[in-house]
């Protein structure tokens, strides 16, 4: 598949068929590794007991690393596996970028993440998952669920390039560590309030990387984390049968490195943006959201045999729910 301009060549047409004899889903169950989103607070407490899952991922601020003990703490007593989702800040509420050349942002941010992944290692993490970067710099309000551009934007393809080399440098600190570094496909475009539909009608541009620097990094052999909701985010198109055809393809492209996968799923206008929506919305049984449910199952079956891979949900809200519901839509590939 060719990669040309921000995104990978979406007119190359893939034979999508439909799963026919496929595994077991327990064997299935036995593969992939199915957890739950988690934060330090009081609600995920309640989440982690009521879900019973075995495994978690950790909305890790770094900037505020011992506010986790206690949430690090029950997951151990309870003998439940984690992985550190890294977010952080740097002075004057920059966000942490390793794709623009500001040699100051990169040193902090490579110092941000290499802290994280010191954090994994002393709590056996297996891994820690980052995201790109952007042509650009953006401060960051985790309050406000907002991002806004400080700079102009840098030719992307010199944006990819200093990302590759210092995702590299990561990922072989990582190893160092015992820790397995993922970098996640990102959306096109973003939005002022992360977790509302709304906003989705006013999408604006932070100049985040595009898949094909995902793309780029597995084929050095870097580890991927795959969200199918922002790999699907990096098409515009009115047709969902377009933009199913790139995240299918795009998922066959990056399977082999696909340490992690966030099953999400982007529903009209396909604009840009991702949301996240629960999977008992009955938009999943149209072609109005992509993946709907049964092009979940065909993209899962990309996985059947992996014992490799983690994965879950990271909806607004009701998220034990999501798992239980994940964890039905497994047990029904066929």
């Amino acid at each position: 598949m060719q990669i040309v301009g921000r995104f990978l060549n979406v007119s190359t047409i893939y034979d999508v068929r439909r799963c026919k004899n496929c595994q077991a889903a327990d064997d299935i169950l036995d593969g992939m590794k199915l957890g739950i989103k988690v934060n330090a607070d009081a609600e995920s407490f309640e989440r982690i007991t009521r879900s019973d899952a075995p495994f978690a991922e950790v909305w890790f601020n770094v900037n505020n690393e011992h506010a986790y003990t206690q949430l690090f703490a029950l997951m151990q007593q309870r003998n439940m596996r984690f992985g550190l989702h890294f977010w952080g800040m740097l002075d004057h509420n920059i966000a942490p970028n390793i794709a623009y050349p500001d040699a100051s942002v990169v040193k902090a941010s490579m110092r941000l993440i290499r802290r994280t992944l010191d954090i994994a290692a002393s709590h056996d993490c297996p891994y820690v998952n980052i995201h790109p970067g952007a042509a650009a710099l953006a401060k960051v309000d985790y309050q406000k669920e907002r991002y806004d551009c400080i700079t102009k934007p840098i030719d992307i393809d010199d944006a990819i390039k200093l990302f590759l080399e210092n995702a590299q440098s990561l990922s072989a600190y990582a190893k160092k560590k015992h820790v397995i570094l993922t970098v996640e496909t990102v959306p096109f475009r973003i939005t002022d309030g992360w977790y509302d539909d709304n906003t989705r009608l006013t999408p604006k541009n932070i100049y985040e990387l595009p898949v094909s620097a995902i793309v780029q990094a597995a084929r050095l052999g870097l580890s991927v984390a795959n969200d199918f909701c922002h790999t699907a985010a990096n098409i515009i198109h009115e047709d969902p049968h377009a933009v199913y055809t790139f995240l299918y393809g795009t998922t066959k492209l990056l399977v082999e490195q696909t340490r992690l996968i966030h099953l999400g799923f982007v529903k009209r206008p396909f604009n840009g943006t991702d949301n996240h929506d629960s999977l008992d919305n009955p938009v999943l049984d149209t072609s109005d959201a992509v993946p709907n449910i049964k092009q979940m199952i065909e993209l899962l079956t990309l996985f059947k045999n992996r014992t490799d891979v983690w994965i879950l949900v990271e909806p607004k809200d009701e998220h034990v729910k999501n798992y239980l519901l994940a964890k039905k839509l497994l047990e029904h590939i066929r």
